[in-house]
């Protein structure tokens, strides 16, 4: 805020919406689940001690969360 608005010499006025009207959103709304399988380019592997998701051709050496094997990531999707 500036000072004149702090002051009252300037009057603050609304925000105009970006957005598109709620008819137009409704229509395009995305879904949350809209990858699957088939729709991702890599394997995604997961942690089974912390539950750490990463996508890449093979399991890393080793966790970046807790530190765990190479062995105890299973393949998720």
């Amino acid at each position: 805020m500036s000072q004149a608005v702090v002051n009252g010499r300037k009057a603050v006025g609304s925000i105009p919406e970006r957005r598109p009207p709620p008819d137009e959103r409704k229509k395009t709304k995305p879904s949350l689940v809209t990858a699957g399988p088939g729709n991702l380019p890599l394997p995604v592997w997961r942690c089974k001690v912390c539950g750490y998701l990463c996508a890449r051709d093979g399991p890393p050496e080793v966790c970046p969360i807790c530190k765990a094997k190479k062995d105890r990531f299973e393949r998720f999707m």
